[in-house]
């Protein structure tokens, strides 16, 4: 049967006539199926694929879609959508059969790319929920999360994985029932604007779910929420403007002031300036913009008044600013600026005295730079103001008038002038000499209103300023043109440009290149009025004329500017296409409408099929399936011809390997099969050894892919290392049927090819094959290099696999690796792979161990101390799994050097440590196996100094800190008992080791945290708290903007909970303490009291205020006691100063504000007075 040919001349009639046969053959059911063949060309077993695909012949399309040709392959899986989509083929498209029968027989990016396909097009929710359990151990899990059923999702995302952003984002669209969920997104870690940028998915769900959405933006306990911009801020303005202005402290920071102000009443103004400057950064209030806002609204009768009181004579600024934020503002903000929101007869007349008082020509030139923006458009206020400057300052310094005549131009309407006006602002262009030739002063601004203001008053344009004028486009003044005046401008503009193009000046390529950016400039003016390239046919007469001038003197000027001004112009310069811009996707256009241009500008073609800096294969990849007799021959033809010569050969190679057939590939790439594989590098011709690495380089890009052992040719000694690209695209590439082919032969090859059989194993091969074949390996080489590669691939899989068993017999193997390599390996590779957290949680305490032990023996030229703080990171991670007698021989001993030495990184793991027991007794027993050495040692240390700082007293308080921290950590994750006779163990050691009296503070504090613990102990429902819940510990712990770790919020939410239960027993509690210390010492003690209060929450990482309020609330019933309210004065006072931006409950608040405003005691209104700035 003779091959099909499509005679039509462009793609588009190509593929129209192709698709009519496949329709034609499917509605007269006459066609035959042979299978695809390397004989037959592209178009002949595209046919059949794609009359298979129609027919639905499932048998024909599975078996192309085992097909090595990646062209035949990926049609079939694009062109059987029903086969995804069709419920009477889910035996087919369902993961075990694709796994077991498919994948086996594909290429690896065959088989993606049908998964891809599935991902996209399978809709049926019990099916996509199929293929999300086979891959749930994997990243890609999520991808298929999102055609899955309501109820699957929700379950999963609670009790399985945290969800990336763009996920959640996708599955709100799909259900608004997903928002709830917002706290199980993958956070961001890291400065405030990552931080920020984890909220900002809660605003794109403002319009469509508003209510759920301000919901997430007030439940957020970061301080910065996302910038909200015009349509957010509108949305909530709009919807809950109560909402905004209730929490304003929380909501200015985000909101676009433009449209907020728009909200508030004339007389609300003032009132949401002030709190606005209190809680605004000083950034945004050193910015004149911010308060542009605020300043514009305000009503007129009372704006200058207060400006000139508040702003520029600052007899109020109090009301406004603090001294530290008066400053700033005052540094950033000139004086004078403030004018540019008053009444301009005001400011003019300000001015004109101060005027007199500036010595500097600067400070004189900045008054009249505000005037400008003062007297905004009104054309007698600018007319008044320019007639001023004129008469008054034009002997000024140059400097300075330039600067002024630049802002009046920028933001005044100049060519609006009447005749009076002109003639005092052209007395300043004389005097900056405009009209006098000056290579100095270009003053282009200014020229360039002289033109306009000519050109429109149909005045001559002087000719000193067209010579001098560069003609670059009236960008700004554009705007502010009507359509009569945008012509008249334009149709100069033009006539300008157009006369200084001279082609008959062209003698050399300089002028060449002049000229060619001369039409660059008039095509530039063309599309920035607006106008086409059609009605001035001269243009493209002009570019065709340089055109021919350049290949006439064979010139290598680059053409292209011209031809990417305009996409749309294109169409109108498609002859000349090639000729202007010689690159792939002008050749791609000449396919489309007219692909003779390929054949008319075959010699500048054969420049860039010869440019080793260009790919051309979406080119040849077409050529070769439509134009196969015709172009694809003539270019497979000219490539040959090219190949001798001496460059190009990358170029060259790889565009045959895209044009030719599996059959003539191997043909022609056995026929430079080398002799001898050792490169002579003496000789003065290469050409055969550069044929030879490209042919080694680019065999991958064919297509279908080339047998292994056509790569395998070239890759001996010297051109082995050429082959590199090829050998790892393939053996990628290969199926699982090859792999276990071609496996033998790398096993047997010399170590330079080995290491790609082990590339192999690593790729295609499961953990239990992978562990028998790299320890024979291991176990029959000395090859250091190659114990390298075993390990690196080893350590990659262990950290890629997700079967538990597995796992840990890789483990064994790594071991073992580890164990054999010599010391300078060990270090170059511990010092690689420490990241514990990289590697499975069943083995990260053993990978832990393993460093720790090396690491130790290093010597101290090693910089240690980086990688023990990496690998320190990991330890409340591991501390679970770490073995009992390494942590108490070897990671903690001797305990109280490891305690006591300064920077100690073994804090957090004494703590960790202590806090892992199965019950109270085994916590109390490591306590005083590991803890209590270490705090004895401690309190002998107590006075150590290093540079005036007691390093020793703070590692204690550290370790305070992660002893409560940790415990609520692990207690949350159901790993721990309630530690209540640890602690209590603890403040015992405490109080008999340093003096109580001189460390009150941290004695009192954990004092009130043991009993805490205890209260948590005794309450029943605490116990069962976390029982239900599946928190993993990276998502629990949360660092934000730098500070301490904050726990995720929906376990942090559970925690208030429970406090909210406790307080009403703590807080009396703790009222007790004080009555007890205040007898002991003296009332006085509550100073120190508050302190320790204070202390306690921060060491038990309540961040959250409403745990001291909740707690607060229960501590004000007895009257008598007063210094409990001087303790609760001094603890809470700091949430209600203007400057505090942390979130509270402000109800309890106003409840506890109350009770200390209405104590009868004088001392407690004084200390409240005082500590909230309250006059009563």
């Amino acid at each position: 049967m003779p091959e099909l040919t499509l005679e039509e001349e462009t793609f588009g009639d190509k593929r129209r006539h192709f698709n009519k046969l496949v329709a034609d053959a499917v509605a007269s059911k006459h066609y035959e199926l042979t299978p695809t063949s390397d004989t037959d060309n592209d178009i002949d077993n595209l046919l059949r694929i794609e009359i298979a695909c129609k027919a639905r012949n499932v048998d024909y399309v599975i078996e192309v879609m085992k097909s090595k040709d990646m062209l035949y392959a990926a049609t079939a899986i694009k062109k059987s959508t029903w086969l995804i989509t069709d419920p009477q083929y889910a035996n087919i498209i369902n993961p075990e059969y694709l796994h077991t029968q498919l994948k086996p027989y594909m290429t690896t990016k065959a088989f993606n790319k049908l998964l891809l396909h599935i991902r996209l097009n399978l809709k049926d929710e019990s099916r996509v929920e199929a293929f999300y359990e086979h891959f749930k151990d994997t990243d890609s899990a999520c991808k298929w999360l999102q055609n899955c059923s309501i109820t699957f999702i929700e379950n999963t995302i609670k009790n399985e994985r945290l969800i990336p952003v763009w996920l959640f984002k996708r599955l709100c669209k799909k259900s608004a029932r997903f928002l709830s969920l917002h706290a199980h997104v993958e956070p961001h870690e890291g400065d405030a604007n990552q931080a920020s940028k984890y909220y900002t998915f809660i605003a794109f769900m403002l319009k469509s779910h508003t209510d759920d959405g301000l919901k997430m933006l007030e439940d957020q306990r970061y301080e910065k929420l996302p910038k909200l911009g015009k349509k957010k801020t509108e949305i909530l303005m709009k919807k809950y403007p109560q909402n905004v202005l209730g929490n304003f402290d929380r909501y200015i920071g985000s909101l676009d002031l433009s449209v907020f102000i728009k909200y508030l009443q004339k007389n609300e103004i003032t009132t949401y300036l002030q709190k606005a400057l209190k809680h605004l950064s000083k950034e945004d209030i050193c910015k004149l913009d911010t308060w542009k806002h605020f300043l514009n609204s305000m009503p007129q009768e009372n704006k200058f008044k207060f400006i000139k009181n508040t702003l520029i004579d600052q007899n109020e600024i109090d009301l406004l600013l603090n001294g530290e934020k008066r400053y700033e503002v005052n540094e950033k903000i000139k004086k004078h600026q403030w004018y540019e929101f008053t009444p301009f007869d005001e400011a003019f007349s300000d001015f004109k005295n101060k005027m007199s008082q500036q010595s500097k020509p600067s400070e004189r030139w900045g008054l009249l730079s505000t005037l400008i923006l003062c007297a905004k458009n009104d054309i007698e206020n600018i007319k008044s103001l320019v007639k001023y400057v004129a008469e008054n300052h034009i002997n000024e310094p140059f400097k300075f008038k330039k600067e002024f005549v630049n802002t009046l131009i920028s933001n005044v309407s100049i060519h609006d002038f009447d005749i009076e006006t002109w003639n005092y602002l052209n007395q300043l262009f004389h005097s900056l000499e405009v009209y006098v030739e000056s290579k100095k002063r270009k003053m282009q601004l200014s020229l360039q209103a002289v033109v306009l203001y000519n050109i429109l008053h149909n005045e001559p344009v002087p000719q000193i300023v067209e010579q001098k004028y560069t003609f670059n486009g009236f960008t700004n003044m554009h705007k502010t043109l009507n359509e009569e005046q945008k012509n008249k401008l334009f149709a100069y503009m033009l006539d300008t440009s157009w006369a200084k193009i001279k082609t008959e000046n062209i003698v050399d390529e300089c002028d060449f290149d002049g000229t060619l950016h001369k039409i660059e400039n008039v095509l530039i003016l063309l599309k920035h009025f607006n106008k086409t390239i059609a009605d001035y046919p001269f243009v493209v007469e002009k570019i065709r004329e340089l055109i021919k001038i350049k290949e006439e003197n064979e010139w290598t000027t680059d053409m292209s500017c011209l031809y990417n001004v305009n996409k749309s112009w294109r169409k109108y310069m498609f002859e000349e296409s090639l000729s202007l811009s010689l690159c792939e996707e002008t050749c791609l256009n000449a396919l489309k409408y007219k692909p003779h241009l390929l054949t008319r500008h075959d010699k500048q073609i054969h420049t860039l099929r010869t440019n080793d800096a260009v790919s051309l294969r979406r080119v040849l990849a077409k050529l070769r399936v439509y134009w196969p007799d015709s172009l694809a021959r003539h270019w497979t033809e000219a490539y040959m011809q090219s190949l001798n010569g001496p460059t190009g050969h990358k170029a060259v190679i790889e565009g045959l390997f895209v044009l030719m057939t599996e059959s003539k590939i191997k043909e022609f790439s056995c026929k430079y099969v080398p002799n001898n594989f050792k490169i002579t590098w003496g000789l003065t011709d290469h050409t055969e050894v550069n044929i030879r690495k490209n042919i080694a380089k680019y065999l991958h890009v064919a297509r279908p892919l080339v047998p292994l052992d056509t790569v395998l040719w070239y890759a001996k000694e010297d051109y082995l290392q050429y082959t590199v690209p090829s050998l790892n695209a393939l053996l990628s590439n290969l199926n699982e049927i090859e792999s276990r082919k071609y496996l033998p032969l790398f096993l047997d090859a010399p170590v330079s090819l080995l290491k790609f059989g082990l590339l192999l194993v690593f790729l295609k091969f499961e953990a239990s094959e992978l562990i028998n074949i790299f320890t024979n390996v291991w176990n029959t080489t000395d090859n250091p290099s190659l114990k390298s590669i075993i390990f690196q691939h080893t350590y990659n899989k262990i950290r890629d696999e997700k079967n538990k068993s597995s796992v840990k017999e890789l483990w064994k193997l790594l071991n073992i690796i580890l164990n054999g390599l010599s010391f300078q390996q060990k270090i170059s590779i511990y010092k690689k792979f420490n990241n514990i957290e990289t590697v499975p949680i069943s083995i990260q305490g053993n990978m832990f161990m393993k460093c720790y032990e090396f690491f130790s023996t290093l010597p101290d030229t090693h910089n240690n101390d980086s990688y023990f703080y990496k690998l320190f990171q990991c330890v409340p991670k591991v501390m679970e799994s770490l073995d009992e007698h390494f942590v108490e021989e070897q990671l903690l001993s001797p305990a109280g050097t490891k305690f006591c030495t300064n920077h100690s990184v073994f804090i957090e793991s004494f703590a960790c440590y202590v806090l892992f027991g199965d019950n109270e007794e085994i916590q109390v027993l490591r306590f005083k196996k590991v803890l209590y050495p270490a705090m004895e040692e401690a309190f002998k240390c107590w006075k150590h100094d290093f540079y005036g700082t007691f390093y020793v007293q703070k590692q204690l308080n550290q370790l305070l800190d992660s002893l409560a921290w940790y415990f609520r950590v692990y207690f949350t994750l159901n790993k721990v008992p309630i530690p209540a006779q640890l602690f209590t163990e603890i403040e015992t050691t405490l109080k008999q080791g340093i003096p109580v009296a001189k460390n009150y503070v941290v004695y009192t504090s954990w004092k009130l945290v043991t009993e805490y613990i205890k209260l948590l102990k005794d309450h029943r429902s605490v116990a069962d708290a976390f029982k239900s819940t599946n928190f993993s510990i990276s998502r629990l712990m949360q660092r934000v903007d730098y500070n301490p770790l904050y726990m995720a919020q929906d376990a942090e939410s559970i925690w208030k909970d429970i406090h909210s239960k406790l307080a009403p027993t703590f807080g009396p509690k703790v009222v007790n303490f004080l009555k007890e210390d205040s007898e002991r010492y003296s009332p006085t003690i509550f100073n120190l009291f508050a302190d320790a209060f204070e202390r306690m929450f921060e060491i038990l990482g309540f961040r959250n205020n409403d745990f001291v309020l909740e707690t607060v609330k229960y501590m004000l019933d007895d009257q008598d006691l007063i210094p409990i309210y001087l303790v609760v004065s001094k603890a809470v006072s700091k949430y209600c100063d203007q400057y505090y931006k942390e979130p509270y409950n402000k109800s309890i608040m106003a409840e506890i504000r109350e009770k200390l405003k209405t104590h009868p005691s004088k001392i407690v209104k004084v200390h409240y007075c005082n500590d909230f700035g309250d006059g009563l």
